[in-house]
């Protein structure tokens, strides 16, 4: 065991948190036993008590050694406006000067005295006393990006200055409180007679198209990650090879340029052999992810040597488009596609090289020598996978300009995953902060016994801070990309992520805390700059800072219809909040027809889910309440469909009309944004993910039943799409 003051000293700095209010509004008490084993993820050496000592020592005294923290960040969220200046106590007579030399070049300065600043805290190193004092900045300093100098006596230092508004964007319609609905979808899970197998973005621009016409304001996206391109099994979306870019596979190959111009690729698709195969593709019930990729690359393949030959290296106005595209998105961009090239290189060597962790170690190091000499190598292996981010790209600004040119009030909101696959690009290009041995996870509750883990590891929020910020930063700026809003997964990690170590459950995790004011401020700067708003998926426990402080910074809540019961009543339609998303269920939730048949609980105890019969016993006699309180809610707001009583049991099944009296009555609620399921307007059973499982069940793969150009031209659609389009306009 490692010595108690020492590990939680460290802890302490560490910001591992020692209690936490659980799943029941208990408090509940973290064991040492979990501390140390976080510690130990963290890379600290807890039998080496010198070693563990000296560790403190520095995470305790390090800052109080610099004149300046690593970055600033000003919000008006904090309880003061100003950059914190380390001295010794003896230098406090000295006078000071700042420099701020703004993003656009221009620069503010100023000179202050020490003596004159507040002082906030001190430590005392043998007979030396070090002060931190706070240096009051202008109020009316521009947003942005910048850079501090400040020297004091001899001593001067440069550090990152950003500077954040209070609230994140809202377009107008939403600042006026306009009242919109639409849909959030599983891309994939769409239908289409010209789709190859999955849904594309094709399919999103014809669901676009059909939304708008029926006075939809909004269409929900699942995380569009980049995924492993050339291992399509890995298909979960919030388990992403690299979450600053795109699955190439939402691609439409029709819609190409490049396909466009080639009479070849044109009558190939003509074909019997192509067309037995896209028919079979389209014909199954849950994506045949394999045969898919294995289709479109193929043509991906002769996309990009037409691209090639008609454009690269000829200054045509598509080579612009091309290289204005690299340009940007820099070099997460070619650190990313560097990746896919390896891994395709390896994957060809030995099928079993999935991701780096399994390549020659000269290889995981994406800034060693054998990785710079595999580039100059390989040019056009890089070119290839950044033109199929280009047309992806391409593809995603197309159908997000067509939401706006059809009068969407939001039009695509993209969804932010919380973190990405350990073997993936993101962490082997950043892998320095990352804390590689844990995983983000949930802690315990009543449905997951011993917690939930999601084998993604965490960001280290001392490394995050010592980089200034720029891998947050990069993932705001491309996941707001082409998009009226962004959901932000867990956005309860802004605060802090509950870490697990390896080897056990996440019942012996720990909650990790990161610098909310920083990561808040960045956030709501990114979204007025993009003009993008956001939404935060706040489910599950919520701590006071969360509450006090998002509302500030005006995002957008996320509720849920389920939820919104007590176990006596359930939410009025007045008591929802404004600036909110509420749905009834979402992609970890069961259909409202399995909600409602309890389906979803027979599957979960066929997995062994349940610690125990009682508790599988137990949550149906909660979902029967549960089904009671809201027929009530229905009827005491006159939408119980005619021939339903206020007994569940009398209605084993979901119908129709009962499930349109659910939606209408939340429709009629004061939240915003409301999203209502394709599934459930199809009344599908089957789930597209149940949380907790893995090989178990087939996640993400199972597709709708009807396309979305059948679906809305059924006339009771229609009716429907007319009464929620009133019910939001009242």
């Amino acid at each position: 065991m490692a010595n108690y003051e020492l590990a939680s000293k460290i802890a302490h700095l560490r910001k591992i948190s020692t209690s936490f209010v659980d799943y029941q509004g208990n408090e509940a008490q973290v064991p040492f036993e979990n501390i140390e084993l976080i510690l130990s993820a963290m890379g600290y050496e807890l039998e080496d008590e010198a070693k563990l000592a000296h560790d403190a020592w520095q995470l305790d005294t390090h800052q109080w050694n610099q004149l300046l923290e690593p970055i600033t960040v000003l919000s008006p969220l904090r309880d003061y406006w100003g950059i914190n200046i380390y001295v010794k106590n003896y230098e406090l007579s000295q006078a000071g000067h700042w420099s701020i030399t703004c993003e656009t070049g221009s620069r503010l300065e100023g000179s202050f005295h020490l003596d004159g600043l507040n002082q906030t805290g001190d430590y005392w190193m043998g007979h030396i006393q070090h002060v931190r004092r706070i240096l009051p900045l202008p109020m009316d300093l521009p947003l942005g990006y910048h850079q501090i100098q400040v020297s004091v006596g001899e001593s001067t230092m440069t550090s990152p200055l950003i500077v954040t508004p209070k609230t994140s964007y809202h377009s107008e319609p939403m600042r006026r409180g306009d009242k919109t609905w639409g849909t959030a979808i599983q891309l994939y899970t769409l239908r289409s007679e010209s789709n190859w197998g999955m849904g594309d973005f094709g399919d999103l621009a014809q669901l676009i198209r059909d939304m708008a016409s029926a006075g939809a304001d909004v269409i929900g996206l699942n995380p569009i990650h980049a995924l492993y391109p050339i291992s399509p099994d890995h298909c979960s979306p919030y388990s992403p090879s690299d979450r600053s870019f795109l699955n190439v596979l939402y691609t439409n190959i029709p819609d190409v340029p490049e396909f466009l111009a080639s009479p070849a690729l044109q009558r190939k698709i003509t074909t019997k052999t192509f067309a037995a195969r896209v028919t079979a593709l389209r014909a199954c019930d849950d994506v045949d992810y394999a045969g898919v990729s294995a289709l479109k690359f193929e043509f991906f393949e002769a996309l990009f040597a037409l691209f090639c030959k008609n454009h690269l290296g000829k200054g045509t106005a598509r080579e612009r488009s091309y290289n204005e595209f690299v340009r940007s998105q820099g070099e997460p961009l070619r650190n990313h596609v560097l990746f896919d090239a390896l891994l395709a290189h390896f994957k060809a060597l030995d099928i079993n090289a999935w991701g780096w962790p399994v390549w020659p170690e000269a290889y995981q190091d994406y800034r060693s020598e054998a990785v710079a000499e595999f580039a100059a190598e390989h040019e056009r292996e890089l070119n290839y996978w950044t033109y199929l981010q280009f047309i992806a790209d391409e593809q995603l600004q197309n159908v997000n300009q067509l939401a706006k040119d059809l009068g969407m009030k939001i039009g695509l909101y993209r969804d932010l995953a919380v973190g990405a696959d350990r073997g993936g690009a993101e962490v082997w290009s950043n892998k320095e902060n990352f804390c590689l041995s844990a995983a983000v996870g949930a802690p315990p509750d009543a449905l997951g016994p011993n917690g939930q883990n999601w084998g993604l590891p965490p960001l280290d929020p001392i490394k995050l801070k010592q980089e200034g910020y720029q891998t947050f930063i990069t993932l705001l700026r491309n996941n707001m990309r082409a998009c009226g809003a962004l959901r932000i997964d867990h956005a309860l990690a802004l605060l802090r992520l509950w870490w697990c170590p390896p080897g056990k459950t996440a019942a012996f995790g720990a909650y990790v805390y990161y610098d909310l004011f920083d990561l808040l401020g960045i956030l709501t700067l990114e979204s007025q700059r993009n003009q993008c708003m956001v939404i935060a998926e706040d489910l599950g426990t919520v701590p006071e800072e969360v509450t006090a402080f998002f509302p500030q910074a005006e995002l957008y809540s996320n509720k849920v219809f389920y939820f919104e019961m007590d176990g006596v009543v359930c939410t009025e339609p007045q008591d929802y909040a404004s600036k909110a998303l509420a749905i009834v269920c979402n992609h970890d939730m069961p259909t409202v027809r399995a909600f409602w048949n309890k389906s979803d609980l027979d599957l979960r105890n066929q997995l062994n889910m349940f610690a125990t019969d009682e508790d599988f016993v137990d949550e149906q006699a909660r979902r029967e309440q549960a089904k009671g309180l809201i027929l009530a809610l229905l009827q005491k707001h006159g939408r119980l469909p005619q021939g339903v009583s206020l007994d569940p049991a009398d209605l084993a099944a979901m119908t129709q009309a009962l499930c349109f009296a659910i939606h209408k009555q939340l429709a009629s609620s004061r939240s915003q944004i409301v999203a209502i399921q394709l599934e459930d307007m199809m009344m599908i059973n089957k789930p597209v993910n149940i949380p907790g499982t893995s090989h178990e069940y087939p996640n993400w793969r199972r597709k709708l039943d009807r396309s979305s150009q059948e679906l809305f031209a059924q006339s009771d659609i229609q009716q429907f799409c007319r009464d929620i389009t009133g019910l939001r306009q009242l």
